[in-house]
């Protein structure tokens, strides 16, 4: 796959949500314009390469979503940066020391595993964008070979996507769990 085809599937479907009317879903309670700056910074990295100061400026706008939120939001967006980025530039040392384990794209799963890593730490979106945008920004600075500006926004919105995802489908889960739970003193003993 070539790089920036999978910042383009994930940008279209992401439009096609919000357009949807998916917009708590995708950003929780996250005004659209601070989500819109924090693209734009995030763009702004991708735009100028392997230079540092946009990348912690995106790192900053993705942070200033957790202005507001309580300790243990911030703690949780902390964790998930900390287990995201070992796991994602682990991955990327394995693929490079023995390409036997690649399970679906070498570039991809590292931030597939770094996305399923955050949501599990950081369950919102305000916890989530921080915990991504760091271990993307580590990943890329710790990486053996470090991938181009359209192959950093490609990992960095598979890893978003994967967190958003894993997110919705373990509230989904826990709403049927709840749906599904016998109601007690109902009768039906």
């Amino acid at each position: 796959m070539n790089a920036g085809m999978a910042t383009a599937w994930v940008l279209v479907t992401a439009g096609i949500l919000l357009a949807t009317g998916w917009k708590r879903q995708i950003l929780d309670d996250v005004p659209a314009l601070r989500a819109a700056l924090a693209a734009a910074a995030l763009a702004a990295a991708c735009g100028l390469g392997t230079a540092a100061a946009p990348k912690l400026l995106a790192l900053a706008c993705a942070c200033a979503l957790l202005r507001n939120a309580d300790a243990g939001k911030r703690l949780q967006a902390m964790g998930g940066a900390v287990l995201g980025g070992i796991v994602w530039i682990w991955i990327r040392k394995l693929y490079t020391a023995d390409p036997v384990f690649i399970f679906w794209d070498a570039r991809l799963d590292g931030p597939l595993a770094a996305g399923i890593l955050a949501a599990a730490a950081a369950g919102h979106f305000r916890s989530q964008l921080p915990a991504v945008t760091a271990a993307a920004i580590a990943a890329d600075w710790l990486d053996p070979a470090p991938a181009g500006a359209w192959a950093w926004l490609d990992g960095f919105l598979v890893s978003l996507f994967a967190a958003r995802t894993a997110a919705m489908l373990a509230r989904g889960a826990a709403a049927l769990a709840g749906r599904l739970r016998p109601h007690a003193g109902s009768g039906a003993e």
